[in-house]
């Protein structure tokens, strides 16, 4: 039976990349929370891989991190591709 995607590599890598996104623009956890209408409780638990992305608050979350669809799609291949 396959692992849940929430705990493979790819899926910590993606969290990690939005992670750097997100201080590379300055911005807390709360900062960006509040832009998206969520909890900050949620921003945390995304970070800390305890909380899983749908593809809805993918989207959400990259466009206010200034990341086009294109752009945010390409976080989730693996290195050299895309």
């Amino acid at each position: 039976m396959a692992s849940k995607t929430i705990y493979r590599e790819e899926y910590r890598r993606l969290v990690e990349r939005l992670r750097e996104r997100r201080e590379e623009l300055g911005l807390s956890q709360g900062e960006l929370a509040r832009q998206l209408g969520w909890p900050q409780q949620r921003m945390s638990a995304v970070e800390a891989g305890a909380r899983r992305l749908d593809v809805i608050e993918f989207f959400e979350l990259t466009s206010a991190l200034g990341l086009s669809p294109a752009r945010a799609m390409k976080l989730v291949l693996p290195a050299g591709q895309g």
